[in-house]
C-alpha cells in the first residue's frame, strides 16, 4: 500500500497522506504502480468525458479534457516536455544539455514541443467519441506512465546519484517494470481490445526510440526526460487509437 500511495501522490494531485515517509528505494519500487495510477487518472477523465458529453460539443469537450488532464498531474509532465525539448532537440554537448534541463527559463524549442503535445492531444480527443473516447482516456495515461516507469528501471540515470532519474533507478530487480508493463497492457486491452493492443505497440516502439535518443544524447534518463516520456507516450497511444478506433 505504501508504494501505491507514493506513486499516487507523486504522479497526481491526490495527497492521501502528506506525512508519508519514503526513501529512494521506496520511490523506485513505487514504479510498479505507475500504470495503475495512470488507469485511475484515465477513469476520472473518462467519467468527465461521459458527464460533460451530454451537453458540451466535441471540440469544447476535447479542450476541457486536455486542461483537466494536465491539472490532475499538477502540469508536472509538461515541464519535462519543455525542458527535454530545449536541451535535446538541438545539437549540444551532454554537459550543456544537462545544464539546460536545470535552467528554469523556457526556450523556443520547449514552447513548440509543449504546444505540439497539447495540440495533438486535443486533435486526437476531438476525433474520438463515445466508448472509443472513454477507452482511449483510460488506456493512454496508463501506457504513458508505464513507459516512464520502465525507462526509469532499465535505463541508467544521466546524473548518477543526483536527481529523480537516479532515485527511481534504485531497485535492481525487474519486478516493478514487469508489473508496471503487465498492468498497462491489461488496462489497454480491457479498455479497447484491438485499439488497446495497437496503442501498446505504438508506445513500445516509441519507448525504444526514446531510449536510444536519451542514451545517445545524455547517457540515460532524468526526471525531465521521464516526464516527457509520459506525455509522448500518451500522445502515441491516442494517435494509435484514432487510427484503429
Amino acid at each position: 500500500m505504501k508504494n501505491f500511495l507514493l506513486a499516487l501522490q507523486f504522479l497526481t494531485v491526490a495527497t492521501v497522506n502528506s506525512g508519508l515517509r519514503a526513501d529512494s528505494l521506496d520511490l523506485a519500487r513505487s514504479r510498479a504502480w505507475y500504470s495503475v495510477v495512470g488507469g485511475l487518472v484515465g477513469l476520472v477523465l473518462a467519467g468527465a468525458a461521459w458527464l460533460l458529453g451530454f451537453k458540451v460539443p466535441p471540440l469544447a469537450l476535447a479542450a476541457v479534457l486536455v486542461v483537466l488532464w494536465g491539472a490532475l498531474t499538477r502540469f508536472l509532465h509538461y515541464d519535462g516536455v519543455a525542458d527535454t525539448a530545449d536541451a535535446l532537440v538541438h545539437t549540444t554537448s551532454r554537459e550543456r544539455a544537462l545544464e539546460i534541463m536545470k535552467d528554469t527559463r523556457l526556450g523556443s524549442f520547449g514552447v513548440a514541443a509543449l504546444a505540439g503535445v497539447m495540440l495533438m492531444k486535443f486533435g486526437a480527443l476531438a476525433s474520438l467519441s463515445g466508448a472509443s473516447l472513454w477507452g482511449a482516456l483510460v488506456a493512454a495515461p496508463a501506457l504513458g506512465r508505464a513507459l516512464a516507469g520502465i525507462l526509469a528501471g532499465l535505463m541508467p540515470p544521466a546524473r548518477p546519484g543526483v536527481g529523480l532519474g537516479a532515485a527511481l533507478a534504485q531497485e535492481s530487480t525487474l519486478w516493478p517494470d514487469v508489473m508496471c508493463g503487465a498492468c498497462a497492457l491489461t488496462i489497454a486491452l480491457l479498455a479497447g481490445g484491438l485499439a488497446g493492443a495497437v496503442a501498446s505497440l505504438a508506445v513500445l516502439i516509441l519507448g525504444l526510440v526514446l531510449a536510444l535518443w536519451f542514451r545517445r544524447r545524455i547517457g540515460g534518463v532524468t526526471g525531465d526526460t521521464l516526464g516527457a516520456s509520459i506525455e509522448l507516450g500518451e500522445v502515441a497511444a491516442l494517435m494509435a487509437w484514432c487510427v484503429v478506433g
